[in-house]
């Protein structure tokens, strides 16, 4: 009973609240919100400003107002009036209709509520956004992290989209409202070494954003008869990102459809024509490497896996592939974190590299699957199919202390290489790298030299799962010349 009263009295107060910034005539505030011509004048009061907003209290003292007639005169020209309208109705009833805001309008009062030291009203519209992450993530992203960049308090934004770039870095390139990026977002991204996009799927997004910084849009798909006017501005915008893109990462047949039909924006010295459809591509633009879209292992590490496949480790380590050299592509499919459980089901076709990392340690640890893992409750090497590459099987220990050598443990006989079952999936030899029960994090792992040739950790006690991801291995085509 007392809380419906309440609830009554509250609504009363609210009324007059808002009936007192609609209609009462004795205000003593005129804020000027918008520019241009979407400019609109705000009648408001001097205490209430005050009270409500701690940026009130400090714009509105008399070292920063200014007065006419009486009347404090105040301009907010980086507010729209919609929003403006939106937040002093807040400010003078603490309610917001937010339901009836889309994503959008929620972001521009989230801002004008940061700028306004508003923060409990900052927390409900975090929250709001929050709950409706399923409507905007993926089509709406860029907003939301240029949100929980640009606003100091959006901290819980901001802590989102970091959470989800750790996950995905390619979101926002894919989000649909990406040419909404800053430009130093972009070359952050196209740094990054774990990106999950071809480099070619890169320049295409590329090109799409440079022209969506452009004051005319380019709707001719022919870029032969695009105007130089539209040539020269592309070429103006890209100019900072070309560098960044890993040009040798490209087959030459992609490079010479995708690419080359670009040449009026490219630099003059970023690639010489060969014998068609081969390029050479300039030192200047090759000193980026390959990408692996990886929370555990860099480039280098897997250059070192990719060596160990093709039995490198036999050589002289001069020999050994370097990440600009890698001759496979190490498709991500599965990530604990991200997708939770392994089954063998997810890997039907290609070897395949497991990761994993122990809780509480630097350490990686990981093993090579020349074949698929057996849709059956059955071991991989008793399938219907040639078992000769289970020779190759090796697992490995990557040690984060220089002092301390990685190991590599190839398999001793190769009928007790790999294992994988509705029960326990995947398995290297009879205990060598045993996860136990389905591959999940969490879950116990653990270590006991029996059918690979090297332990690979000093203790057989068994550890609990951090994380863990499973890559595809996929022969690459022929690349560039460098």
């Amino acid at each position: 009973m007392t809380s419906k009263v309440n609830s009554r009295l509250f609504q009363e107060l609210t009324n007059d609240l808002i009936n007192l910034l609609e209609n009462d005539d004795e205000h003593d505030v005129i804020i000027e919100a918008g520019e241009g011509e979407n400019t609109r004048k705000f009648k408001a009061h001097y205490y209430i400003l005050r009270m409500r907003s701690p940026y009130f209290r400090q714009a509105l003292s008399s070292r920063w107002a200014i007065k006419e007639d009486g009347k404090y005169i105040f301009k907010k020209p980086n507010i729209t009036p919609e929003t403006f309208d939106t937040i002093l109705r807040y400010i003078y009833a603490s309610t917001i209709d937010v339901e009836k805001l889309n994503e959008v309008q929620i972001v521009n009062a989230l801002g004008a509520a940061d700028e306004l030291c508003l923060n409990i009203l900052v927390e409900v519209l975090q929250g709001e956004l929050l709950e409706r992450k399923y409507l905007w993530m993926g089509k709406q992203s860029v907003l939301i992290y240029n949100a929980g960049q640009k606003y100091p308090t959006c901290t819980t934004l901001a802590e989102t989209m970091e959470e989800a770039l750790y996950q995905e870095p390619e979101l926002l390139l894919k989000s649909e409202d990406f040419t909404a990026l800053e430009e130093d977002t972009v070359i952050w991204l196209l740094q990054r070494d774990d990106l999950g996009m071809g480099e070619l799927e890169l320049w295409k997004r590329i090109v799409q954003w440079g022209i969506g910084q452009l004051k005319t849009t380019i709707m001719i798909p022919d870029v032969a008869r695009w105007p130089d006017e539209d040539c020269v501005g592309l070429e103006v915008v890209l100019r900072p990102l070309i560098p960044y893109i890993r040009w040798s990462n490209m087959s030459p047949v992609d490079f010479e459809r995708q690419v080359h039909a670009y040449k009026r924006i490219l630099p003059q010295k970023m690639y010489t024509p060969n014998t068609k459809p081969m390029y050479v591509i300039t030192k200047e633009y090759t000193h980026y490497h390959a990408r692996i879209q990886s929370v555990l292992i860099k480039p280098s590490h897997a250059a070192k896996i990719a060596s160990w496949i093709d039995r490198l480790d036999s050589n002289d380590q001069n020999s050994f592939y370097t990440p600009s050299s890698i001759p496979y592509y190490f498709k991500l499919v599965v990530r604990g974190s991200r997708d939770q459980e392994f089954r063998q089901t997810t890997l039907t076709s290609n070897q395949a590299i497991v990761l994993i990392k122990p809780a509480n340690s630097d350490e990686i640890l990981g093993g090579y699957n020349p074949l698929t893992w057996s849709k059956k409750s059955i071991s991989s090497n008793k399938d219907q199919q040639d078992n000769s590459p289970l020779k190759d099987s090796y697992i490995f220990s990557l040690k984060k202390d220089p002092g301390e050598e990685d190991v590599l443990s190839r398999v001793i006989d190769p009928k007790d290489s790999i294992y994988c079952n509705v029960y326990c999936s995947p398995v290297f030899g009879k205990g060598d790298l045993f996860p136990k029960g389905h591959f999940e994090i969490g879950q116990p792992c653990g270590c006991k030299q029996t059918s690979y040739e090297k332990p690979l950790r000093t203790s057989t006690e068994q550890f609990s799962i951090e994380e863990f991801e499973v890559f595809q291995v996929i022969k690459k085509q022929e690349r560039h010349n460098v």
